[in-house]
């Protein structure tokens, strides 16, 4: 069933006990079930409001079914001048949850606020004409000296070279030199990936929980009851599984725990990644910054390692980029950027492929640029270099 549209609904109604009134707003979805039958599908409570009979002044609250105790509505979104613990606080929510996967092992998740950021890449360098520059020059030096080659042999004679004949070859190389500056700087800051464009404002408007680390083999074993991954370590991150893979490990963990467990949308992930920074890599822009937070081609020494022996970003996240790629909801579009919806972006309605985010210990340090999205074989693109990450929606009980 494909997600369409996204609606909101309201109910009303009148606590005796209390002696207030309650107004809620639930977001759901229309669902095609591909025959033209359309259903709704209740997603979670987006907003509700209490007021008492007697002073008529409305105070803003959450019901969440199986809570013990209402909670307040989340403070506007992140300014990225407070820190999360603040924005925590404000809210009355919790800065960090863990779930219980049995077995004694747990899985502890952060708070990421609800907010606005610029997803994509802001700027465009194509290196096509760099490319172009270096091919174009590279083919006349080699059919100028082969043709000098030949003739030299048939005439049986030494090389001879005029002063404009050393100054014309002296042009063509230089503009094949010139021609490989720019294909390297555009490698090296490669905002020419047209799926990268164009940078748009993106606003989150419900805060979420994301897991601290990656999955864990530990964590994926003590739920799905066996581990894929080929370089074996409890503490390092799962991989070689498949999208199919993780919503499967997603699907199980929600039955076990009784609470929504979902991958993260494209949005979510680079939000979360960049956590208010706008740089190439949420510590900074040079490949040295790159190499404090991440384990890539450079420094892996061509393994995955325990999570967590990075440094954090600044809503303390381990390993977004590096170390393994991490699977997201979306379906992949080469073009969704032009037309995605500026609020709560959920992806394309389908498609063929999936997408990955975040790079991996085999991988070049472009591809763990924040913006840098790569597109897979959902039920077929399994390797050591891909696993998951969990995201819960802010609802339901836990520690």
């Amino acid at each position: 069933m494909l997600i369409f549209k996204q609606k909101y609904c309201i109910f009303e109604g009148l606590d005796s006990e209390r002696g207030t009134a309650w107004r809620c707003e639930y977001s759901f979805s229309l669902l095609n079930s591909g025959n033209g039958v359309t259903s709704i599908k209740c997603v979670k409570a987006r907003q509700c409001y209490r007021k008492s009979a007697s002073t008529q002044r409305p105070e803003s609250i959450v019901l969440v079914p199986g809570a013990k105790e209402p909670r307040s509505v989340p403070p506007a979104p992140w300014d990225g001048a407070e820190s999360v613990a603040d924005y925590a606080r404000k809210g009355n929510l919790p800065a960090t949850k863990t779930l219980d996967l049995g077995g004694g092992v747990k899985m502890e998740l952060v708070l990421i606020p609800a907010g606005k950021f610029i997803m994509g890449t802001s700027s465009h360098e194509n290196s096509a004409g760099g490319q172009t520059m270096v091919l174009e020059s590279s083919v006349v030096l080699f059919v100028v000296a082969m043709t000098l080659l030949v003739r030299a042999r048939r005439n049986r004679k030494r090389l001879q070279f005029s002063m404009a004949f050393m100054l014309l070859m002296t042009s063509i190389a230089a503009v094949g030199v010139w021609g490989g500056v720019r294909w390297n700087e555009a490698l090296k800051h490669p905002d020419y990936f047209p799926n990268e464009h164009p940078a748009h404002p993106v606003t989150l408007t419900q805060p979420f929980y994301l897991g601290k680390f990656v999955v864990t083999q530990e964590q994926y074993q003590a739920v799905v009851g066996a581990t894929p991954s080929f370089f074996k370590g409890k503490d390092n991150p799962v991989e070689n599984v498949t999208w199919d893979d993780a919503q499967a490990f997603c699907k199980k963990l929600t039955e076990q725990t009784k609470l929504t467990v979902n991958l993260p949308t494209e949005a979510e992930w680079e939000y979360a990644c960049r956590a208010g920074t706008t740089t190439t890599y949420h510590s900074g822009d040079a490949e040295a910054d790159l190499a404090r937070v991440a384990w890539y081609s450079a420094n892996s020494n061509g393994t995955t390692h325990p999570v967590g022996q990075k440094e954090p970003n600044a809503f303390g996240l381990y390993d977004m980029h590096g170390n393994v790629w991490q699977w997201c909801e979306d379906w992949w579009n080469d073009c969704y950027y032009t037309n995605s919806p500026a609020d709560d972006p959920q992806g394309p309605s389908h498609g063929a492929d999936r997408v990955l985010r975040g790079g991996s210990w085999a991988f070049h340090s472009l591809g763990c640029r924040s913006a840098f999205r790569r597109r897979a074989v959902r039920a077929t693109a399994k390797a050591s270099v891909s696993g998951c990450w969990c995201v819960l929606s802010d609802e339901g009980p836990f520690e």
